[in-house]
C-alpha cells in the first residue's frame, strides 16, 4: 500500500471532485480524544519518536499485525493508550486501565494456536490532562511508561488488564516524548 500525502483527490468519471483525502481525515479523525483515534495517535507518537530513522517516513499502520510497531532496531512494540478525559463526557475522570491480555496472532490466513503476548515490550501512553482546555496535541500532557513483556509474563502471566497503580508497582521506565525513542531502544528485554 502506498503512503498517502493527504493531497490526493476523490474523482468521479475521471474528474476531480474537489474533495481531498485531507478533507476526509479532518472530518473523520478530528476528535483525537476519542478512544479509538487516541490509541492510533499514541501509536503514531511512538513511531514518530524514531523520526530520525527511515521507518518514520515509510511505515504505514497495519491493523492485523500481532503488535503495533517495529522499532528501527527490530523491537516489536505494543502500544496502549489511556486518558482521564473522554470525548463523550465532562462529568467524571476515567480510571486508568490498559489492556495486556495475551492474544492469538493472525498471519493473514488463520490465528495461531498459542495465546501469548506477541511483542517484546509495551509502551503505555497516558494523556494526563485533567482539563478539556488542554490540547491533546501538547506532548507535555503525555506520559510514557515502558515495560518489557518478560516482566508482564513473569509477574502477571494471565492478567488481562492492568491499572496505572499496578503498572507503577512493576517499575516501568517513565519518560516524556523527547526521550521516548532512546528509552525504547535502551530497555532491557
Amino acid at each position: 500500500m502506498k503512503r498517502l500525502t493527504g493531497n490526493e483527490e476523490f474523482t468521479s468519471h475521471g474528474t476531480s471532485t474537489g474533495i481531498s483525502v485531507s478533507d476526509f481525515w479532518r472530518w473523520a479523525y478530528s476528535d483525537l480524544l476519542n478512544n479509538t483515534y487516541r490509541g492510533v495517535m499514541a501509536e503514531f507518537l511512538v513511531l514518530s519518536s524514531f523520526k530520525n530513522y527511515a521507518s518514520f517516513n515509510t511505515q504505514i499502520r497495519s491493523d492485523w499485525l500481532p503488535f503495533d510497531i517495529t522499532s528501527p532496531f527490530g523491537r516489536r512494540i505494543e502500544v496502549k493508550s489511556a486518558a482521564y478525559l473522554q470525548s463523550w463526557t465532562t462529568d467524571a475522570r476515567s480510571q486508568i486501565r490498559f489492556d495486556i491480555a495475551p492474544k492469538r496472532a493472525w498471519d493473514g490466513k488463520e490465528y495461531a494456536a498459542e495465546v501469548k503476548r506477541n511483542c517484546d515490550l509495551y509502551v503505555f501512553c497516558l494523556y494526563s490532562a485533567l482539563s478539556y482546555e488542554a490540547s491533546i496535541l501538547d506532548l507535555d500532557h503525555w506520559e510514557f511508561y515502558l515495560l518489557s513483556t518478560s516482566v508482564l509474563n513473569d509477574r502477571s502471566p494471565n492478567q488481562k488488564t492492568i491499572s496505572l497503580s499496578s503498572l507503577l508497582r512493576l517499575e516501568p521506565i517513565k519518560t516524556g516524548y523527547a526521550g521516548l525513542g532512546a528509552a525504547i531502544e535502551s530497555i532491557k528485554l
